[in-house]
Parts: structure tokens; C-alpha cells; sequence
């Protein structure tokens, strides 16, 4: 299916910038980061993008296909994985090792109880890697086991410059990744409601058992405090890495993603990167009215077939002049085999500009199918009646 958008209001004057197109992935991949931008006068970081959180369009990129140490922007992989994985009510017992993960801490003590919840906002607030530790023990009962936990997301995002090695972002070896990639992980998680509101809570109180005084957490993220409309994301410093800021901020209905890594001036080059976008990018809702319910076959499972949609509204950055240039197509899997899980990829809707791919959005099992249960199963069923 290939919609063409319409527009009453084209405009006759276009802008002239520089605009890097996206090489298209896999399904629901946002594309490449496709070289370097040309105006790189805009940040003094080594590494930088900027994207369109809607379509995955990338606006501009600054070497942003690097491997390089990314300090405690990691901690964005491991709030995903909790929120995707657990009930974010179920308490955590603060191990040894959990309480003795050095530097950025918030003094958690062997033996403390707290909730999912409330160490997420000491994982995504005070950037605690003690609340890191203890969180991947929660999810996967190990830092070990939670690693490989994070290298395996990381692979089915397309995160093909990334690899983890703890759950918290100091140095290690072989841990890293790239400005691109962090975009993709972000703008996956920015998808996920309570994601949202935790890296939009500029301050937040949680009880200190044994303690007179309880636990105040203020967000590391200067950004929400200096910039309209900033909604996110996260900061980062190791002596590796350097200084590194994800930054996300919305006007109107454009949502943009920045990324900054070692950069001597982080807030200044994602307030940069911003402007860049907001100034002359604008939202194009391709009205997804016309996009009809995806159904997919279902092999081995309880019902024939699954229906898909879209993960997010069909919102694109787009320069003035492009707006009978945007179209979109829906590729799906042919069949999956049962049991599906609601919320699995089974497709993309993809975005592009005079038929080349700017940008994807994942389409999404509105439900879960069950595995159709084995003729053995079935008999064991009957013989217990």
C-alpha cells in the first residue's frame, strides 16, 4: 500500500540545508545515519545527531556511527529492559555488590528494601549506579545474565554499534556504542509512557528506612530546567567518555531527539542541535486514516491471525517544500509463528521522501496468541476432567 500525502497548503518557497537521507533497515530500523552533517559548526562535541523522534529521521549527524564509551547513558538500555521486563511494584533487596557499585550513588545499604519504581527514579534522576546493579539483579538475577539481557535488545533495535558491558556505564572494556544508536534506543524508550514521565521529573522524595531524613532526588539533566520544551533524556561523565547529554524536546507536534558525546559544551550543543531542528523543520502528520488495520497469519496458535498498528502516530520532520514529496508503505511479516506476544514488531510502516526511506515506525501486535496446546496437552487436559 503507498499513500501519497496530500496538502492544501504546499508551500512555494523552499529551504536550503543540508539533509541527509537514511539508508533503510529491517523492519521498523529508522534507517542509517547516513555520514556526516555538513554543518558541523553547530556543536563542538566529536560525536552528534539529531532526529526526528516520530519518523527516525535523522536531521543531522556528526560522526555518528563511532563506537565510543557512552558513561551513564546506558542507564537509558537499562530502564527499558525494567520497564519491558517486571512489575514495577515488586520490591528489591539491595545486595552487597548492588551497595558497593562505586561513584555515582545514592548510598543504597545491604539489605534495604525498595520498589522497581522507586530505584528506577534513582536510575534515571541521580544517575545512581548502585540502583543499576540492583535493578539488573531484580530482572534477570545477575549483572551477568542482565548484560546479556541488554546486548540482545540492543541487537533486535539495530543497534549495530553498540555492546554492553554492565548495567550502569563506567568504564569496561568492550562497552560502547554510538551517537546513532543511542538515538534509536531513545527513541524507543521515549515510546514507553513511564519512561516519559521518569526522565521528564525534575525532582522526586523517597523514604530513607533507618535515616531521619528521607532520599531527595534531583534530576542530573539540566536541560528540562534551561530549555522550553524539553522533556528528557539523560547525562552522562566518565573520563573516557567525556561529557554527554540525550536530550529531547517537543513543540507543537515535532518531537526531536538530540545526542551530544564528549562534547567540552553538552548543553550548548544539544540547545544547538534543537534550534537547528525546530528552526526549520515542521510536522507533518501523515494521516493515518487511510492506514487500515494490518492482519497478519498466525501459524500454530489459537486464533488464525494477528492484527498490527502502528506503534505511534505517522509524524514526520519535514522541510517546507516536501510535503507532497512524503509517502508511506506498509511491510509486514507473512506469517508468524504462535505464541505472538502484544507489543511484538511484526512490520514497518515506512516513511520516504520521493521514494527514497527517511524514517520507519514499528507495527505492533495489538495482542497476545497463545501456542495452540500439543495433542498430548490436549489428551493430559482430558484425562484430568
Amino acid at each position: 500500500m503507498l499513500l501519497r500525502l496530500k496538502s492544501a497548503c504546499r508551500r512555494t518557497i523552499c529551504l536550503i540545508c543540508a539533509l541527509l537521507l537514511a539508508t533503510g533497515l529491517g523492519f521498523g530500523g529508522p534507517g542509517a545515519a547516513g555520514g556526516q552533517g555538513k554543518a558541523t559548526t553547530l556543536v563542538q562535541a566529536k560525536y552528534a545527531v539529531l532526529m526526528d523522534e516520530g519518523s527516525g529521521r535523522v536531521l543531522y549527524a556528526l560522526n555518528s556511527s563511532q563506537r565510543v564509551p557512552m558513561a551513564s547513558l546506558t542507564k537509558v538500555m537499562t530502564a527499558l529492559l525494567v520497564l519491558e521486563n517486571g512489575n514495577l511494584d515488586q520490591m528489591v533487596y539491595i545486595s552487597s555488590m548492588a551497595a558497593e557499585t562505586g561513584e555515582s550513588t545514592v548510598s543504597l545499604e545491604p539489605g534495604e528494601i525498595l520498589s522497581r519504581r522507586d530505584l528506577l527514579n534513582v536510575l534515571l534522576l541521580s544517575s545512581a549506579n548502585d540502583a543499576a546493579t540492583a535493578l539488573a539483579e531484580s530482572v534477570a538475577g545477575s549483572e551477568d545474565n542482565f548484560v546479556a539481557m541488554m546486548n540482545s535488545r540492543a541487537r533486535e533495535l539495530g543497534m549495530n554499534d553498540t555492546h554492553f558491558s554492565n548495567s550502569h556505564g563506567l568504564n569496561a572494556p568492550d562497552h560502547y556504542s554510538s551517537a546513532y544508536d543511542l538515538a534509536v534506543l531513545s527513541r524507543k524508550a521515549m515510546a514507553n509512557p513511564t519512561f516519559q514521565q521518569l526522565v521528564a521529573t525534575k525532582s522526586a522524595v523517597l523514604p530513607w528506612v533507618g535515616h531521619p531524613w528521607p532520599r531527595f532526588l534531583v534530576n542530573h539533566n539540566q536541560l528540562l530546567y534551561r530549555y522550553s520544551g524539553a522533556i528528557g533524556i539523560k547525562t552522562g561523565y566518565t573520563s573516557e567518555a567525556g561529557n554527554c547529554v540525550i536530550g529531547d524536546a517537543q513543540r507543537g507536534s515535532l518531537r526531536l531527539i538530540a545526542v551530544v558525546l564528549h562534547s567540552p559544551d553538552v548543553y550548548g550543543d544539544i540547545e544547538n542541535l534543537l534550534n537547528y531542528g525546530f528552526n526549520n523543520y515542521q510536522a507533518l502528520d501523515l494521516d493515518n486514516s487511510g492506514l487500515n488495520t494490518v492482519s497478519i497469519k498466525v501459524s500454530g496458535g489459537v486464533e488464525p491471525s494477528v492484527d498490527a498498528w502502528p506503534e505511534r502516530q505517522l509524524i514526520v520532520a519535514a522541510l517546507p517544500g516536501e510535503e507532497g514529496e512524503l509517502s508511506y508503505k506498509t511491510t509486514v511479516l507473512p506469517v508468524i509463528a504462535a505464541p505472538v506476544k502484544k507489543g511484538a514488531v511484526l512490520g514497518a510502516v515506512n516513511i520516504l521522501l520521493n521514494g527514497s526511506q527517511v524514517g520507519a515506525v514499528d507495527l505492533l501486535a495489538t495482542s497476545d496468541i497463545p501456542a495452540e496446546p500439543t495433542f498430548w496437552a490436549r489428551l493430559s487436559g482430558v484425562l484430568h476432567l
